[in-house]
């Protein structure tokens, strides 16, 4: 059963319980917590957790959002149509980002990444890129961002 019904609620409710547990039980024991979510996640429930309750707040900070786009199939899904009141999930997460890695460039010629490199900057101008094959990526380029900022982004976005 859902709490009220709704996904977020859930998916925020176990999302705080697991940071509760992880901070209580591995207090000083960890650097990163790494909380990777589906394709098809919208990202600001998971943000709003960061900020909106007060068990996670006081105990870890939200260090950055990575987004990583399929090069290949991007297009398909920036695309995508949706019934009104829905939020087209790949926009939403290139908007979040903090940093964006384009995966599976070698499947796709330079004119296509060019293209894709132009929509994302479309939707968020301030994520820093990379361009990848096999999802290959310096843990550097994911950790300690230090970039997560609310009043940086809503001023991306308005």
């Amino acid at each position: 059963m859902l709490n009220n019904g709704c996904l977020c609620c859930t998916v925020r409710g176990d999302l705080v319980r697991m940071i509760a547990e992880l901070v209580s039980k591995k207090k000083g024991k960890f650097d990163h917590i790494v909380i990777e979510t589906t394709g098809l996640a919208n990202p600001a429930p998971i943000i709003q957790t960061f900020y909106a309750e007060d068990q996670v707040f006081n105990d870890v900070k939200l260090d950055g959002v990575v987004t990583l786009v399929d090069a290949k199939h991007a297009g398909f899904h920036l695309d995508e149509v949706k019934p009104k009141g829905v939020v087209n999930e790949a926009v939403e997460q290139i908007a979040y980002a903090d940093r964006i890695i384009v995966n599976k460039t070698d499947l796709v010629g330079e004119p296509e990444i060019t293209s894709l490199v132009k929509r994302i900057r479309s939707i968020n101008v301030m994520a820093h890129l990379k361009h990848t094959e096999f999802g290959k990526v310096d843990l550097e380029y994911v950790l300690g961002i230090g970039g997560f900022d609310l009043e940086r982004l809503f001023s991306a976005l308005i």
